[in-house]
């Protein structure tokens, strides 16, 4: 199983999106988080390689990218580079214009985080497994300073003048949205997860979107990854995510 495409579950659901014509979260939910506690089960049984541990993160981020091209009508970039000014090249998830000799309009970054305990994690709390919060504030570090420099390298960046940093930030190209896939496990990782969120909302970000789920039962094997969803704060669904961004990307095409 090299990429996400080899995995039924994933290649089902990604197929779906032209397939029925889906263009919102909501309406795939469901078959999501099935696909998520499918791929997990064989996680935490031990049958998946450190880098087939990987594939998660890249079905998410083609999935995101689809929903976002059926919605904004244009195709985007998936898992591309970037000129930066600090690092040579930034790693950018989703990106319009696709075009890499282009300077981005729009970005996107993807991240899942949390995992059932499985063999590569011995150390994760027993039963519960990785939380997600234990890899969230990392994640908005890595943005932030990816937003920064793709900032400082657009090519008007040179001559407008920074003033206010917060007002800069926000305003200065690309728009910057970033997607979470969060497999919570308990009230407490649930809460410092929608800090470190909430925290990229009001600074580096134009719109944060969360799929939040928790497995059903944490003291059986297949409750562990029998996930159920976990509804998201006001304004930071997926779907009000990817309406904004949508939005950006259109403006940007016109």
């Amino acid at each position: 199983m090299k990429n996400p495409y080899e995995f039924p579950p994933f290649r089902d659901l990604l197929e779906a999106v032209p397939r029925e014509g889906i263009d919102r979260f909501a309406d795939l939910e469901d078959r999501f988080l099935a696909a998520m506690g499918a791929f997990d089960a064989v996680q935490a049984a031990g049958d998946l390689s450190s880098g087939q541990n990987q594939n998660k993160g890249l079905f998410f981020n083609e999935l995101m990218g689809r929903l976002l091209e059926r919605c904004a009508g244009v195709g985007v970039a998936k898992r591309g580079k970037r000129r930066g000014v600090l690092l040579e090249w930034v790693d950018v998830d989703l990106c319009y214009p696709s075009d890499p000799s282009k300077p981005p309009l729009v970005i996107a970054e993807t991240k899942m985080a949390g995992t059932p305990q499985h063999p590569g994690n011995e150390k994760s709390a027993p039963l519960i497994g990785r939380r997600a919060s234990a890899d969230t504030a990392k994640r908005v570090r890595e943005i932030a300073l990816n937003v920064i420099d793709l900032k400082l390298a657009d090519a008007t960046a040179g001559v407008t003048p920074i003033g206010d940093i917060a007002t800069w930030i926000q305003q200065q190209r690309p728009a910057v949205f970033t997607l979470f896939g969060l497999r919570i496990t308990d009230d407490n990782d649930l809460r410092l997860a929608l800090r470190d969120a909430q925290q990229l909302a009001n600074s580096y970000a134009n719109g944060v979107g969360l799929a939040l789920y928790r497995p059903r039962d944490v003291s059986t094997f297949a409750g562990r990854t029998d996930y159920v969803a976990v509804r998201p704060p006001g304004g930071m669904s997926i779907d009000d995510a990817l309406r904004r961004l949508c939005r950006q990307v259109r403006a940007a095409v016109g």
